[in-house]
């Protein structure tokens, strides 16, 4: 039977929900069993690029025309470096803002991005 990509887990307590385009930070405290939750809304750009991104992560270096490509150019958008920094830089406030470390993504000068492969575990569905 074939799975599909749900999404991503994040430093063992974020979750990428890719269909909902929702970033979702869930803590359950023992203490007390309180539940510490927080969920952060992505735009269609937003999320397509933190897809791509954690899909090809794997790779050391995940090429910025690649990244263009992708995320831009095949949904009839306007494409430009401009563009993908101020995305990144986006997506890493959204991220920082549910604990994330900024260098999670990585920007690789003049070339495109890495992803902190470690803190990353694809999610699939049956």
């Amino acid at each position: 039977m074939n799975s599909r990509i749900y999404g991503f887990l994040l430093n063992d307590d974020i979750l990428f929900d890719i269909a909902n385009k929702k970033i979702l930070y869930y803590r359950l405290d023992n203490s007390e069993i309180q539940m510490s939750f927080k969920v952060v809304t992505l735009n269609d750009t937003q999320a397509r690029l933190l897809m791509f991104l954690l899909v090809n992560r794997k790779r050391k270096i995940i090429d910025k025309t690649d990244i263009l490509r992708s995320v831009w150019d095949t949904v009839n958008l306007s494409s430009s470096s401009q563009r993908l920094w101020q995305t990144v830089n986006d997506i890493r406030k959204k991220l920082s803002a549910l604990g994330m470390p900024d260098t999670f993504i990585q920007n690789v000068y003049g070339t495109g991005y890495s992803i902190d492969d470690s803190k990353v575990m694809s999610l699939h569905i049956r």
